[in-house]
């Protein structure tokens, strides 16, 4: 029958090259272009290249043109166009419809169609542009994708094809205007039939497509031989981005039910290698101007490219291979200054467009590009007596667990150095939020305050202020802060990584010992099994890499435990399984989840502390700590502000355990440097709650039962 073949049919107004936008739609569709597993047919030359036909009397169509997109602007916005004028600006849209990136596809989308079925030799070229490429297809299995007005295209031209015409596996529409009853009355042939050549048809349809007015197709269609499955489509994960379009091809197409449609009828495997990620190709398909934070992950010595042989270069080394990908990158990109290009370990940081990334994916042989993964949102995990639940004045009474010795990193929105808190436990504060290596910071300030309420969990000690004795959990340890979220406690996977490199360097620098002992991450983001194995992702490896050269690794569980959701009776809010944030999915590390603060036993976990099991399975949380109502340092403690604060989180809970295993390794120095061997025992002498194992882990820490053991 000859390979597969996935055909694709564009929609309305100017598109790209033929080439580009094939490129375009195959990143968007497989993450890597498919070469001649797919093809474009590609008709906006037909219209776009020479201006609307003009006649004596007429300014750009005839009167029965100027009617139809008329009549058809009145349906599409619920306002009547103007008069003589279907290219017009459109009048103000109901409020769901105000961007101006929806104004521009009703407008072309009205023109177009209004020229596509008043001119009758323009839509038989059209048409026998869509025939040719099922003429060569003849023989081969043929998926056919077709957007907005191609699907119109696609439902003609199939309706005059015999099966011995043309293979199809399966018809797929997309944003398709074809329930719009004005669209419908000019069909040819107009009986609502579906083709016979038809064995499958899907059709997707966002509800904020102004274009799919009318997304259910199977009550206008029908056919004794195959019924029209018929899909609505969300995306939640873009509808917030700024310029979002909810019409874009490459959008639905990113979209894992498209994509699973589409793989299953071409015999692909949708787990097969990919150079570009789904979540990716989606954010750049719904707005191709923005720029948005990437990872391009750069292979190792050794390793091949995506269809390429084994590099025959090992003997250059990573760095060499960073700097050059750079260098490289900054020839391809528009504007190197917006790009933000930052070499990392392993890793290219840069905030690209659609384009831009194209041309990434384009060469990403000579890149030596692995794959260019999101560079996701962290954020801080802030909801809205502490030492004696983990037992640790008894250990620093006993045992003189305080810290002394340790070094332990804080990555967060920085640290208010001069708290008096802290008093020299501050030993550096780095800003990695800017293109370049991490840079120190003399003054260090923290306007969120969030980054100075972790590291006071962990170190320091002070009576001043409010007359309350206030004392980390391993007040003699030193702490290195990090600067890696914002000042609205917002941050990138990029400038984690960054930090998490610069840590590395300072460890490899010493021979025998460590540098920094542990890193505490009170920050998380969503988790998106599409894209990469749970505890798979980018940040999670080289949180993995730091694990297994002996640091160890505390992370916040997260605050997604109870959720809102809307019922016909109201807002009601649940408690959410599998609800663990990513990095805590990672195993290589210690996650964290909260429980009531003065009363562990009594009242157990916290309601909004995040639930395993994780996506594959595994039991997390590891422990938990208390995170409701915790009084750390407020980093706005001058002008007769208080010195100390109550917040509540999960946030708050990973810093306790953070101290936790600083003042256990500053009493038991053996256990340096072996993270699996203390992980081991922290689980094994915690105090169990009686709660789910999902829900509670291990328990709550005890570090007595540590020492002792």
């Amino acid at each position: 029958m000859g390979a597969p073949l996935l055909l694709y049919l564009h929609g309305i107004g100017q598109q790209p090259a033929a080439d580009a936008l094939k490129a375009h739609w195959d990143l968007a569709v497989a993450g890597r272009e498919l070469g001649a597993q797919s093809a474009m047919v590609y008709w906006a030359d037909l219209l776009h290249a020479a201006p609307p036909r003009r006649t004596r009397g007429q300014t750009t169509a005839r009167a029965d043109e100027q009617a139809f997109a008329a009549a058809l602007m009145q349906r599409l916005t619920g306002h009547p166009a103007p008069p003589n004028a279907p290219r017009a600006k459109v009048l103000p849209l109901p409020p769901a419809l105000r961007k101006p990136i929806t104004q521009l596809f009703l407008t072309a989308f009205v023109a177009d169609a209004a020229a596509y079925f008043y001119r009758p030799e323009l839509r038989r070229a059209v048409q026998q542009r869509l025939r040719a490429a099922l003429a060569a297809a003849k023989g081969r299995p043929v998926t056919l994708v077709a957007h907005s007005l191609g699907s119109v295209i696609a439902y003609e031209v199939l309706a005059t094809l015999k099966a011995a015409d043309v293979n199809l596996t399966a018809l797929v529409t997309l944003g398709s205007p074809l329930g719009v009853a004005e669209i419908q009355d000019l069909l040819e042939p107009a009986d609502g039939r579906i083709p016979a050549v038809v064995r499958r048809w899907h059709n997707f349809a966002d509800p904020a497509d102004p274009v799919a007015l009318a997304p259910q197709l199977a009550t206008d269609f029908h056919g004794s031989h195959t019924d029209i499955s018929d899909e609505l489509l969300i995306a939640s994960d873009t509808r917030w981005l700024w310029g979002f379009s909810a019409h874009a091809a490459a959008g639905y197409l990113a979209q894992p039910q498209v994509r699973a449609v589409v793989t299953d009828a071409m015999r692909m495997d949708p787990m097969a290698r990919f150079v570009v990620a789904r979540d990716v190709a989606e954010r750049l398909a719904a707005v191709p101007t923005a720029r948005h934070p990437v990872l391009i992950e750069v292979l190792e010595p050794g390793y091949p490219a995506l269809g390429a042989e084994a590099d025959a270069t090992p003997e250059v080394p990573q760095a060499t291979r960073i700097a050059q990908a750079a260098a490289s990158l900054a020839a391809l990109v528009d504007d190197p200054q917006a790009a933000r290009i930052d070499p990392l370990r392993r890793f290219v940081a840069a905030h690209l467009t659609a384009a831009e990334i194209e041309r990434v994916a384009a060469a990403h042989h000579d890149l030596r590009v692995y794959a260019v993964w999101a560079s996701s949102r962290k954020r801080k995990l802030t909801d809205t007596a502490v030492r004696a639940a983990t037992k640790v004045d008894a250990a620093s009474t006993s045992f003189g667990a305080r810290g002394a010795g340790i070094c332990w990193a804080v990555l967060d929105t920085g640290v208010q150095a001069d708290h008096p808190h802290f008093k020299g436990r501050i030993e550096a504060v780095w800003d990695c939020t800017e293109p370049g290596p991490p840079q120190r910071i003399t003054q260090a300030k923290d306007p969120d305050g969030h980054g100075t309420q972790v590291a006071g969990l962990i170190t320091g000690q002070s009576s001043e202020g409010d007359g309350a004795r206030h004392q980390g959990l391993a007040p003699e340890a030193r702490v290195v802060v990090y600067k890696v979220l914002r000042d609205d406690g917002v941050g990138e996977d990029a400038w984690i990584i960054k930090a998490l490199d610069h840590i590395a360097a300072r460890n490899a620098g010493r021979a025998g010992s460590l540098a920094v002992h542990g890193v505490n991450l009170s920050l998380g983001g969503g988790f998106d099994h599409t894209v990469y194995g749970c505890g798979f992702s980018p940040i999670c490896t080289e949180l993995r890499r730091l694990w297994r050269n002996g640091v160890l690794v505390v992370v916040a569980c997260g605050n997604e435990g109870k959720l809102r959701v809307v019922t016909p009776d109201g807002d009601v809010e649940v408690n959410a399984t599998m609800s663990v944030g990513d990095p805590a999915n990672l195993e290589e590390c210690i996650a964290v989840g909260s429980v009531h603060t003065q009363r562990p036993h009594l009242y157990g976990v916290s309601p909004f502390s995040s639930r395993g099991p994780t996506a594959d399975g595994r039991a997390k949380p590891d422990v938990v700590a208390p995170g409701e109502r915790v009084p750390s340092c407020n980093a706005a403690w001058r002008g007769g502000q208080p010195h100390y604060r109550e917040a509540s989180g999960t946030s708050l809970a990973a810093p306790q355990v953070s101290g936790l295993l600083a003042a256990f390794l500053s009493a038991r120095p053996e256990f340096q440097g072996r993270p699996d061997e203390v992980k081991a025992l922290l689980l094994a002498t915690c105090s169990d709650l009686g709660r789910d194992r999902y829900h509670q882990g291990r328990g709550l820490p005890n570090l007595m039962a540590m020492l002792l053991a």
